[in-house]
């Protein structure tokens, strides 16, 4: 790991975690709404074991203990990060470590596995090691979600470039040629925005119409990308790698 991204991830909390997601630093259940909107009809049975890879705050796990399942754990290249995570969730709950070292030695554990706002973070070098390990980690019936940043968004270059560990994005296509690679069964689908204000409901449906119609319009294709949904969720299961 170079000297940047070491210095970066050493307390992301308290550096880049600070300008970027400030918010959920200051109270865990600020995605809530987000997690039970998009995540709600993917989860598992309570008894489930379930692992986050790149807990940072551990938000995601504290919603996943309200939802009743117990069986959780974290891993996390940041040592500030996971010091945070720990004082809500409970000491050992979030592991401090390489993801794929951790996942080496957890071959058929996991009935779960899901990765938020990390994928992005992974040098593309890196990524076929990264997911391969996740995919080995699986139980033969388990499930992998993985949520990234949608490049194809309205506002997708604020997303590459607001955080100085973003390696890479991703659109609909270029992740679903990821997850071909490890799964029979897999579905990309747009993030849908939770807590939306009244004229938000009113008017999201017919700008995001006349938005596609002006793509269409310019004649350059592009009417059928997913530019309304911030983040790409990726939902396979069926490991190929056993």
């Amino acid at each position: 790991m170079d000297q940047l991204r070491r210095m970066l991830l050493h307390n992301y909390r308290a550096g880049q975690g600070q300008i970027s997601s400030a918010s959920v630093y200051s109270d865990v259940r600020a995605f809530w709404p987000y997690y039970e909107r998009n995540y709600r009809t993917l989860l598992p049975s309570r008894d489930a074991t379930v692992l986050e890879v790149g807990t940072g705050h551990g938000g995601l796990l504290a919603w996943l203990r309200s939802r009743g399942i117990e069986n959780i754990e974290g891993v996390d290249a940041s040592p500030g990060d996971v010091e945070y995570a720990n004082t809500h969730l409970g000491e050992g709950v979030v592991k401090h470590g390489d993801a794929v070292e951790f996942l080496n030695h957890s071959e058929k554990k996991y009935d779960l596995i899901i990765t938020k706002a990390v994928l992005e973070h992974i040098p593309k070098h890196e990524l076929y090691e990264f997911v391969s390990a996740m995919c080995a980690a699986l139980t033969p019936k388990g499930r992998l979600i993985i949520d990234v940043p949608n490049m194809d968004w309205v506002s997708a270059s604020h997303e590459r470039y607001m955080d100085l560990t973003h390696e890479i994005g991703f659109t609909k296509q270029s992740l679903e040629s990821l997850l071909q690679m490890f799964f029979e069964d897999f579905e990309v689908i747009g993030s849908q925005p939770a807590c939306l204000t009244r004229s938000q409901k009113m008017l999201r449906k017919p700008v995001i119409y006349l938005y596609r119609k002006f793509l269409y319009i310019l004649g350059e294709g592009g009417e059928d990308i997913m530019f309304a949904s911030r983040s790409l969720i990726g939902n396979a299961s069926r490991a190929k790698c056993r």
